[in-house]
This record gives structure tokens, sequence and C-alpha cells, in this order.
């Protein structure tokens, strides 16, 4: 035996080669393929596919199967065009199957060049079934390489499946086999969403080496120890099986030709290990084995980097995290540095464990978080260190870089701890300079006035002393009386609107009023052009219940006193080139104001003027690169009580959906409303506020069916419901829930109980597998229904509003969403499940 060459890590085996390892997956694609399946086997880098390929053929070829083997990388991907690459994989099997001299392959081309090229191929496989008369077996390597190509491969892949399906109708088909070998997952290999996945055949499971399947590894170094099967244990115990890096030890060792003490066996591995593989691993890394394993993580997709590694660094501290089929948890299998053991995601061995440690991790996270080591310490200090939050323009970066990036909750907790601490500073500043200038202004006050400011102290029930104080600042006491005065009426309208239960309404005026007192507005005419509006569009909701209210309003010397208040301090506003277009809060208040002016206007091409000039305001405002638009300061568009933009895009589809010329912003204004709603859902999922998503969602999915009036949907509005729109918000779910909630997902559960996905739309029926008991066993399942009694919950009582981190809900899956907030006993899921599956027909 030559020693020197006995091992051979990296690359293809040969077929006799005597360290091959036989694993279980040998017998499972032996047989599968025998049977005729269709079979896929898709893992990490350097696990043995390719191996196990050559291993798979012999043995098939042995009983006289017509077996052949695509290497997709031998085609190349660089600057090929369709037709050059079809043309590859069928001299490639041509050539294997000796049919040079059987049929002309320029002929085969000729005759179908009208033909589309997948067209021509299947048109060769009809030819091969003709002329090869035994089982066909055609095994397609490197299978990943399609992602390099410059042009979309999707209809080879379904013509694959094409050929599985009619075998249905013609037997011949029962001949011929693929089985597909790579790096990807089965969902990348038709990368149009529209089209069906790749969903047939079997996956082949391979695992790490084990025990008792590596024993013939021993050979190679039995003379260099009496306990070989020791030294392998200790070989296994490093590597985890991985059938790379264990042929590599096992070649150090041979290599070597130390002999191994008895009773050491285990320390002499561990040195060989450290000095070999883990110390200066960058420069002995010869098979650029552990940067491929960095590069799927850090380069594959830079936009998950910082959650992949998040997510690795919780399965680095821990003993393993719950496996959740997430597409973040299939990019770090496929990376190879984690693996799938007992329903646990776990790091594959001690020696990822060791060179991807947690330096590693912080230093690659240093080069992508601009606030690593603040965070790293906060962290360390269990979270309690708050020197370490970021304050001014730090933490304006850090929401900048953050934007567009899936990090971990831990992230955006240190994040949103950061901004409030910024702001309670802030705020404890603030009360120490107004309390010394509330002592200086009611002093001067008393000279100036006999009425007094005393009355400011109790003014509004969420006014505070500083709040007052630092209202009072700057202005002088008349303009700051006749304010005051309408923030209390404004107050008093907000009142009768709660007590007409209209609490949405009222929470509006509430927070225009505290944002009025805190002075966040200091432009003094646009402070009272805010107010005279709020005032104008609070009276009109208090009419708009009852129609003979609407009439006394206009009789309401109130009503009157504030649209005469609100058409002069229109007039008083800065003319068009003489504002701050740079002022976020000058720009959203000018949305809300001429929103409000547009709604006054009963002329509809003065109403439809303003309403654009609010858009324009608002577009403005978006085109600030550095504002989150849900996060202004001046919380006047969104509050969570009204959306103000939503609102005005609806306004906007009304009025040119009724003008007689009538043109195609009408489409534009409804697909931005749209999506508006899908940003501010996002949104909503970031901040953990899942029962507001929910509704937010129903929201969504009433506009896109154009049934927000009448506010609810019917089967035929399902049946047609718009397939992006349907595809967009089930990305958001899962992407944001981290596979947790989401229409697939709740499309799976569906199917798992048994249920069917076969609706008939014409009928209005499942017509197999549906029953009442069914859908309870999937109501069960994702939460809806008491754990006693077996009723329904009431949808506040969802066990889901409890969470604020969702890491922390693992009582179910796929709980939301509700498809309508709130009214999932009416069966309108089911619904949308078939209309998924229609999608992806």
């Amino acid at each position: 035996m030559n020693s020197q060459n006995y091992y051979q890590p990296g690359g293809s085996l040969p077929p006799n080669a005597p360290t091959y390892v036989t694993r279980k997956a040998d017998e499972d694609l032996y047989q599968a393929v025998k049977a005729g399946e269709f079979c896929f086997v898709l893992n990490s880098r350097q696990m043995g596919k390719s191996s196990l390929r050559v291993r798979t053929m012999q043995r098939l070829k042995a009983e006289e199967i017509a077996c052949m083997a695509i290497d997709l990388t031998a085609i190349g991907t660089s600057e090929l065009t369709s037709e050059q690459w079809y043309n590859g994989i069928i001299n490639n099997i041509s050539e294997n199957l000796k049919l040079d001299n059987k049929f002309d392959l320029d002929v085969l081309w000729e005759e179908n060049k009208r033909l589309s090229n997948v067209q021509v191929f299947g048109k060769f496989i009809d030819q091969v079934l003709k002329l090869v008369p035994t089982q066909i077996v055609i095994f397609i390597d490197e299978i990943d390489s399609i992602l390099s190509l410059g042009f979309p491969v999707d209809d080879f892949f379904a013509l694959i499946r094409a050929f599985f399906n009619l075998r249905v109708d013609n037997s011949e088909y029962n001949r011929i086999n693929f089985v597909l070998l790579g790096v990807a997952t089965p969902s990348e290999l038709i990368q149009d969403k529209k089209r069906t996945p790749f969903n047939i055949g079997k996956s082949i499971e391979l695992t790490g080496f084990k025990f008792a399947e590596a024993l013939p590894l021993i050979k190679g170094f039995s003379h260099q120890t009496s306990n070989p099967e020791t030294v392998l244990e200790a070989i296994l115990d490093w590597t985890g099986g991985q059938p790379f890096l264990t042929q590599k030890i096992c070649n150090f060792i041979c290599k070597s030709k130390d002999e191994i003490p008895t009773g050491k066996e285990a320390s002499f591995v561990e040195n060989l290990v450290k000095n070999k593989v883990i110390e200066n691993c960058e420069s002995q890394d010869d098979e650029s084995h552990f940067k491929t394993i960095r590069d799927r993580i850090l380069k594959k997709d830079e936009q998950k980097t910082a959650y992949l590694l998040d997510l690795y660094q919780q399965i680095w501290y821990s003993q393993g995290i719950d496996t959740d089929n997430s597409i973040e948890q299939s990019d770090l299998q496929l990376a190879g540095i984690v693996v799938n053991k007992d329903s646990k995601l776990k790091i594959y061995n001690q020696i990822y464990h060791t060179i991807f440690d947690n330096l590693w991790i912080e230093k690659t996270l240093a080069s992508l978080r601009p606030y690593a080591d603040s965070f790293r310490q906060w962290l360390l200090s269990g979270k309690q260190d708050k020197s370490r939050l970021l304050r001014g323009e730090a933490l304006a970066e850090a929401e900048v870089w953050v934007k567009d990036k899936n990090l971990g909750f831990e992230d955006r907790e240190f994040l949103a701890a950061s901004r409030t601490q910024e702001q309670e500073e802030k705020a404890i500043k603030i009360e120490a300079e107004a309390k010394q200038e509330a002592e200086r202004q009611l002093a001067i006050a008393k000279k100036r006035t006999k009425v007094g400011l005393i009355f400011l102290s109790v003014t509004l029930g969420f006014a505070t002393v500083s709040g007052i104080a630092a209202f009072k600042m700057n202005q002088n006491v008349a303009k700051m009386e006749k304010n005051v005065a309408k923030i209390r009426e404004l107050s008093e309208v907000a009142s009768k609107l709660q007590q007409k239960n209209q609490v949405n309404e009222a929470n509006q005026f509430l927070n225009i009023a505290g944002l009025v007192l805190q002075d966040k507005i200091t432009n003094q005419e646009l402070k009272e052009a805010l107010l005279d509006s709020s005032l104008v569009s609070g009276y009109e909701s208090l009419s708009k219940t009852e129609e003979e209210e609407d009439k006394n309003l206009q009789l309401d010397p109130k009503y009157k006193k504030a649209k005469e208040d609100f058409t002069k301090s229109i007039e008083k506003l800065p003319k068009e080139n003489n504002f701050d277009k740079t002022d976020t809060s000058y720009l959203a208040t000018l949305v809300y104001i001429y929103y409000v002016k547009a709604k006054l206007e009963k002329e509809q091409n003065k109403a439809l003027a303003d309403y654009k000039k609010a858009l324009e305001k608002y577009n403005l405002l978006k085109s600030k690169s550095n504002t989150d638009l849900f996060k202004l300061d001046l919380n006047i568009l969104y509050n969570g009580n009204a959306d103000i933009v939503a609102n005005l895009y609806r306004e906007l589809i009304k009025k040119t959906d009724t003008m007689q010329n009538a043109d195609s912003s009408n489409t534009v204004y409804y697909e931005s409303l749209k999506t508006h709603l899908l940003n501010e859902l996002d949104y909503l999922m970031q901040q953990n506020r899942w029962k507001d998503a929910d509704s937010k969602n129903s929201q969504f999915i009433l506009v896109s069916a154009k049934k927000e009036n009448p506010g609810y949907l019917e089967v035929n509005d399902i049946k047609n419901f718009n397939c992006n729109d349907l595809r967009k918000v089930d990305d958001l779910w899962l992407k944001n829930s981290k596979g947790k909630f989401g229409f697939s997902l709740q499309k799976r559960i569906w199917k798992e109980i048994g249920n069917s996905l076969d609706f008939e739309w014409e009928k209005e029926r499942f017509p197999k597998k549906w029953t009442a008991q069914g859908y309870n066993s999937f109501a069960e399942r994702v939460g809806w229904k008491k754990d006693t009694g077996g009723g329904f919950l009431i949808y506040d009582e969802l066990l889901l509003w409890e969470y604020k981190d969702l890491s922390t809900y693992k009582q179910y899956m796929g709980t939301l969403p509700t498809t309508l907030a709130g009214e999932w006993s009416s069966g309108y899921t089911p619904f949308f499940l078939q209309r998924l599956v229609d999608c992806s027909r």
C-alpha cells in the first residue's frame, strides 16, 4: 500500500477507492433510481456528492442500466448562449451513450430550428428513448452552476418535471430518470416564482460519516497505532464525520509516519488538528474548504449577511436552536457550517466551532456593523450598561446602516434602546431648562396681563409643567394665549369623539395638540394652520355619523370660526419658494394641512389640486434619504391611529376615478397606496407589533381586491386575487417572522393535516377531504382555538399578543395572518391558501 496516496481529500473518489465510505445515502439513491424515482442530492460542498454519483453509476452499469453524467461546470457559464448550453448537454449525452452514429444531431437542430432550445432537447430525449432500449439514468452534477448563467433555464427543469408527469400517458418515460446533484435548494432551481416550483422526486439525505461506516479508513494508519478505532473516534470527534475533513486528517496521520502512543490517541489527534488544520487555516486551506464556507455566508447574498452571522452566533453560543425550515437556516446548512441533528441546528463539528468562533463572528460583524464594539459591550453587560448605547450622529448613522438589512432582534433592541435613551436624556435637559423658563415667563406674564398664565398648569390632562414651559419658549404672551385656547378647544373636540367611540380620531387630535404643546413646530404660522386645520377636521369628524348633525354643523359658530381661521392661516403660510424643503417636520405638517384643505373643498378640481399639493409635499418628504417615514419625530402622518398618507391616496383615487377625463394617474395612485400599505406592514412587523401588522394586512388585502367598501370579500374576489400582491405580502410575513408566519406556512400545515387544496371555484366547494374537523384541526395547530373547551378564541385573546419578542413565541406556527383580522372563523383562509396554489401554477 502506498500510504502517500491512500487517502484522497477533495475531488471524486475512483469507483474502487479503498477509502470510499459507504453511507445510508448509497443504498437510498441506488434503490430510488432502480425504482424509477427522480432524485436530487443537494448539500454543501465536499460532502461526497460526486463520489456517491460515481459509485452509484458503477453499480447501475453492472446491471446493464445506461448511465451517464453531465458536469455542468464543464459546459461552462460565462458568455454562453442558451443554444450553446443545450447543445453542450445534448452532445454530452450523445457521446456517453454512443449515439453519434445512430442519428445526426445537426439534422436534429436543423429540422427543429423553429422550436425553442428546450423543445429541441425534448425531441432529443424522445430519440434517446427510441435508440436505447434499457433504463436510462442521467446524473446532472454541479447543478448550482445554473445560477450563474446569463439566461433563465426554468424551462429545463420544467421539462424534466414534464417527463415525470408524462409517465401516466406514455410508459416509455418510465425508462428515463434524472438525478440532480449540487449546492442548492429545490426552490432555487426554478427562479420564476410565477411557475410551479421544482417539487418532484426524492431527496437523498447525505450525512457525515458515522463511526461504523468510517471503519474502512483505519487501514491507512493502522500500522501507526495499536488502537486504530480509538484514533478514528478521536478524528470523528473533531470532524463530526464531515467527509473532506475526515479524509484530510486521516491523510495527515498517514503521512506523518509517527507512531501514536497508546493511551494518547486523543491528544495526538488534537495536536495534529490544531497544528495542521486550525492554526494558520488561511494558508493551509489548500482545497479552499474554509474559504468556500466563508464565502457562502458572506458573499452569496450581502443583504442577508448580518442576519446569517447573527443566527450563526446564536447557534455557536447554544447547544443548538430549533429548526424552522427558514431560508436563512437552509443557507447556513448549504454553507456546510451547521447541521440538523434531532431537529436542532448545531455547529457541524469542533473544527468549525474553533475556526469560526465568536472572535471571528465579532470581527466579521465589526466590518459590517458600524456600532459593533458598543453593541458587544452592551450585550456583555446584560443589556444594562446605558453608556454603551448610541446617541446623536452615531445613532443616526447606525439607523441608516440597518435600514435595508435583515438584522436579528437584539440589533433592533439595541437601536430602540439607544433611541429611547437619547430621547430621555433630551427630555431631562429640556425639563431643566423648561422649569427655569417657566419661572421667568410666569413672572413676565403677571406683569403684562391681569388674566395671567397660571391656568396653563392645569390646561390639559396630558400637559406637564415641562411641556407647557417648553411650549412657551420664544413666544409672546398674546400668541401663546391664543394657541392654548385652540389646544383646549381641540381637547374638548377629542373628548366628544371619545364619547362617540371614535377613538382613533380622538387620539389623532390629542396627538396633534400634544405636538403643538411640546413646541415640536417652531414656525408660528405653520403652528396656527395646523391647529386650525385640526379643529375643522375634528368638527367634521363629529358630524359624520348623522346627516342631521351635518346640517347643524354648518350653523355651529365654533365650526364656522374654525373654518374662517383656517382660511386666514393658510394665506399666512410661506409661499412655495420661501420654506425650508429639507425640514421634515415642516413638510409633514404641510401634507396634513393641504389634505384637510382638500377635504373641505366642495369644487372637484380645486380639491384635486390641493390633494396633489399634499402629495407633492409628501414626495418631497420621501425623497429625504435619511428620513424614516414611520419614525418621524413629528408623527402627524403615522401615529398608530390615523394614516393620513393612505387616506390621501384613497382620496386621489376617488377624485380621479369620478372625473370625466380620468387618466392613468388613477392606477398610479392605486399602486402607490398598495406600496405604502406594504411598507407600513413591513415596518410594523419589524417593530414586533404583530396585532397592528395583522390589521394592516387586512387593509392591504381589501385594497388589493378593491373591496375596502363594503369591507368584506366574496369567493370570486379571492379567486381573482392579484398573485403578485399575495406573494409580496406572504414574503413579508415569512421574512419578518423568520418563517413562523405566512400563507405559505399555513398552506403547508393545512396539507399536513390532510386537508385538500383543490377548490372548485365555480361550484364553490372542495370536492374531497374538506370537513369541519379538518378546518378545526388546522385552527388548533395554528393557535386559534382554546386549549380547553374546543371553542375559537376571541381575536383579542390570541396568545401571540402577549409576546413582544417573537423569538420567545414557540407555541404555534402559522398563527398569522388571520386573512381578515379577527375574522378567521368566517373561513377565508382556505380560499387564500387555494389561491396561493393557483398562483404557483
